[in-house]
């Protein structure tokens, strides 16, 4: 029998790896959503373009996070209403 202490442990380490991929996968939604615009191309492709550099999971996170530092790098925080603060 576990404790409640051990359940709650595990509980917050799932929470974890959940918030984990979460961010993983709304970050290569904005990064695929960038690289439509940039290619005029569909998603599937910007997908392709993302992770065509090799590399696999690792790589395309990398890839994801990189492309939207770029955009937020070159945002007018003035302009846009819904920039984070």
């Amino acid at each position: 029998m576990t404790s409640s202490a051990d359940r709650h442990a595990r509980h917050l380490a799932l929470a974890g790896r959940i918030t984990h991929a979460l961010t993983q996968r709304a970050a290569m939604a904005e990064a695929v959503g960038i690289m439509r615009c940039w290619q005029s191309c569909d998603a599937v492709q910007a997908r392709r373009d993302l992770v065509d550099n090799g590399g696999g999971v690792d790589r395309q996170d990398a890839e994801a996070a990189r492309v939207t530092a770029l955009v937020d790098a070159l945002a007018d925080r003035r302009a846009d209403p819904d920039w984070d603060s």
